[in-house]
């Protein structure tokens, strides 16, 4: 399940996680992904340098393709001049090595992007530096399946000139994804600061809930954060958001630790009672 809501800093994504609470993820929007992909353009013209000084430098290689790029070149100036000659139409030398070169600057481009995204966790150095990251739409990490996809469909997003039809597909996509990202089914998060936690707010009801050692047990890590972010967010929820938010966890953790109903009728007290119980036993372990 995927939605989107608004939030004050733009559109997020939102989705259920395995223990079927909603997490919302910033999205992010085209700025900061023409900024990054620039950042990115700049590192892949550094990467064609190098790799071609480091052909030309190199003795036989680099007197192959001297060899090659001089006879083609020659081969086609002279055929220019002969055919302006003898008025016939140009020869279509000069479109093939366009065709060539965007060719290769799209391998290049699409290999570039496929590894940075599966070295890091779908982080290209632009992205790094903007703080982008790509993720899958269930808001796991991006997949070889998915990175393949999405930077193959460039050869798309890219049409006619200047990711033209990719912008417009971002402005027009509610969750500010290219066709790229809609086909392999990723999104573009913003990686924003974390706030400072904020202080748990505690019920007046809270009291002490008494749970078997098996039943203890089974509130690990993930069920405390889980409680403690529950907890933390809804000072700043609506009052009908914050009710929905409230529920979910607790029936989550109610089916967790195999209960036959909740205590009491105060959901809030009840994430409260289970939080005071995890964080006493572990204390005195």
């Amino acid at each position: 399940m995927s939605e989107l809501a608004d939030d004050r800093e733009g559109l997020v994504h939102s989705f259920l996680s395995p223990e079927a609470v909603r997490l919302d993820l910033p999205i992010s929007g085209p700025v900061p992904r023409m900024l990054a992909y620039g950042i990115d353009l700049f590192c892949m013209g550094v990467v064609i340098f190098l790799l071609i000084v480091f052909l030309m430098t190199s003795s036989s290689i680099g007197a192959a393709i001297h060899h090659f790029l001089s006879g083609f070149v020659r081969g086609a100036v002279q055929q220019s001049r002969d055919a302006a000659q003898h008025h016939q139409a140009a020869n279509p030398v000069g479109g093939m090595v366009i065709a060539v070169f965007v060719l290769v600057e799209f391998v290049i481009s699409t290999c570039y992007f496929i590894f940075w995204e599966m070295v890091t966790g779908g982080r290209s150095p632009g992205k790094l530096i903007v703080g982008l990251r790509v993720v899958r739409q269930t808001g796991l990490p991006i997949d070889l399946r998915s990175s393949v996809i999405r930077n193959l469909m460039r050869a798309v997003d890219i049409l006619p000139a200047e990711y033209l039809v990719g912008l417009i597909a971002i402005l027009l996509s509610p969750s500010g994804e290219r066709l790229g990202d809609h086909v392999a089914g990723t999104v573009v998060l913003r990686l924003d600061s974390p706030e400072v936690a904020t202080e748990i707010p505690h019920s007046a009801g809270t009291q002490r809930l008494v749970l078997t050692r098996a039943q203890l047990a089974k509130i690990g890590s993930r069920e405390m954060q889980l409680i403690r972010g529950v907890l933390r967010r809804l000072p700043q929820l609506e009052e009908s958001r914050r009710a929905e938010l409230i529920a979910e966890a607790a029936e989550t953790m109610r089916v967790r630790l195999q209960l036959s109903d909740f205590p009491n009728s105060d959901r809030a007290a009840f994430l409260n009672d289970l939080l005071s119980a995890a964080e006493r036993s572990i204390a005195v372990r």
